[in-house]
């Protein structure tokens, strides 16, 4: 069935109201009407039975028949993503959302390419958070929260207790994520640093040591920061999230 976005906000008991860009892809993309079934999600993960009850020149009413209401996840993943250029910071937010990601914090660093006036945060934080609620309306995920940009070395100095701490950086030679994982069978939080297209000085490398942060590397091959992104955000969960899997055996 075709799925829709719609804030919690906006469900009234067993009646939703679809107003705006999710009537127009309803009424004149889909071309639904009265009795026509559909599903719809909101901004936690929860998912809704519905049917086209009536209809307007601007919205339609929307009857809830079933409900269903996400379970706790048992591992929670934030996504601090260095600010890159046109398009790659949307597919980022994209792909973090489709993948389960709970937050996204966008910085600026010392190497960062794409240049965002603090005048157009407002603007840019709403556009990422369409892009994330476009992808959680696709793959059923939850809406991530998504930061305003901020420096580096606030985001070091502000990871809460409790969360690992792990900086991806493709020139570390000492530690790979599949090492790391080796060694940290669990957690029930962690915070991954990607940095931007330039990648980070030594000096934000040694800065994030000095903050707890473990320095990680995702192998030998240089990636693209977007592509390097996505990896770590798939690995990381296939690696803790749910059930854990265990290490290998070490070799005789």
């Amino acid at each position: 069935m075709p799925r829709f976005f719609v804030p919690t906000a906006q469900i009234h008991e067993s009646r939703v109201i679809l107003t705006g860009a999710e009537f127009h892809h309803l009424r004149h993309v889909l071309r639904l009407d009265t009795g026509d079934r559909l599903t719809l999600c909101d901004e936690h993960g929860g998912t809704y039975q519905g049917v086209v009850a009536r209809l307007s020149s601007a919205s339609a009413v929307i009857t809830i028949t079933a409900s269903s209401v996400p379970v706790s996840a048992p591992f929670s993943l934030t996504l601090a993503q260095g600010l890159l250029k046109g398009q790659k910071m949307d597919l980022v937010i994209e792909k973090a959302t489709e993948l389960g990601v709970n937050r996204i914090l966008p910085f600026v660093s010392a190497f960062t390419v794409a240049h965002l006036p603090s005048e157009r945060h407002s603007e840019r934080l709403a556009r990422w958070q369409r892009v994330a609620h476009g992808a959680a309306k696709q793959s059923g995920s939850p809406v991530p929260l998504i930061s305003p940009p901020q420096a580096l070395g606030d985001l070091l100095t502000s990871a809460p207790q409790g969360t690992g701490k792990m900086l991806l950086y493709e020139k570390e030679r000492g530690q790979t994520l599949k090492a790391f994982a080796q060694t940290h069978l669990v957690y029930a939080a962690l915070c991954v640093v990607v940095g931007p297209e330039g990648g980070f000085a030594t000096q934000e490398v040694e800065q994030a040591q000095a903050a707890g942060f473990q320095v990680v590397s995702l192998g030998t091959s240089t990636l693209r920061a977007e592509t390097a992104s996505i990896v770590a955000t798939a690995l990381c969960r296939f690696l803790w999230q749910d059930e854990r899997i265990p290490p290998l055996p070490s070799p005789r």
